[in-house]
């Protein structure tokens, strides 16, 4: 799979265009700057925003030319963003923690997706914020982007699973239009998640 990835950022840079995702947009504009963490970015464009924004961003992605598509992108862009190669099912703990954290189409199958929300939902301090916008089962039907197995696509019980520390300022199956990139493009289905972090841990 990773070669895949490699192979695909080699061919085509900025497959999912240079412009940041637009639920991510919306939502961080709703939030007091801080420090945020991105897994798999990707080729940066969310990252860029946010550090013009004036977040301190630390992102990475598995694909070694993904980061360093990146990486050559934050130059273009002027920007600050500590970048680097890493996979969110290998990556050590965090002990600097987050106010934000956001996973944006992030696919994985099922039974390592426990895994990556586990990794974010840690990797955020109490009180802080995980944003989520994956596609959705529904989207299995649709040529406008996303995985062809339904086993790496979401539902929202598994959202409200995964994330039972957190309260859940929004959680919706919705349908958009992308328009980012030539894979990213049309009406889609997806899943969008806002949670907070509890404060005092996990409910009673």
């Amino acid at each position: 799979m990773k070669e895949m990835w490699d192979q695909r950022y080699a061919e085509s840079k900025y497959i999912y265009g240079e412009k940041a995702n637009l639920f991510f947009v919306t939502q961080l504009h709703l939030l007091k700057s801080g420090r945020l963490l991105l897994p798999g970015e990707g080729e940066g464009r969310n990252a860029a925003y946010a550090s013009c924004a004036g977040w301190k961003v630390d992102a990475f992605d598995y694909s070694k030319k993904a980061v360093e598509n990146a990486k050559r992108f934050f130059a273009e862009q002027k920007v600050d963003v500590n970048m680097y190669t890493e996979s969110i099912l290998d990556h050590p703990s965090i002990e600097e923690k987050y106010d934000v954290a956001a996973l944006l189409y992030l696919h994985l199958p099922s039974q390592k997706r426990f895994i990556a929300h586990r990794f974010v939902a840690d990797s955020v301090k109490p009180g802080g914020v995980v944003l989520m916008e994956v596609f959705s089962k529904n989207q299995i039907v649709r040529k406008s982007g996303g995985p062809s197995n339904e086993d790496m696509l979401y539902d929202l019980s598994e959202i409200r699973r995964d994330f039972e520390e957190f309260d859940i300022l929004q959680l919706e199956e919705v349908e958009i239009h992308l328009s980012e990139g030539k894979l990213h493009d049309g009406k889609a289905m997806v899943v969008r998640f806002v949670g907070k972090k509890r404060t005092s841990g996990y409910l009673d």
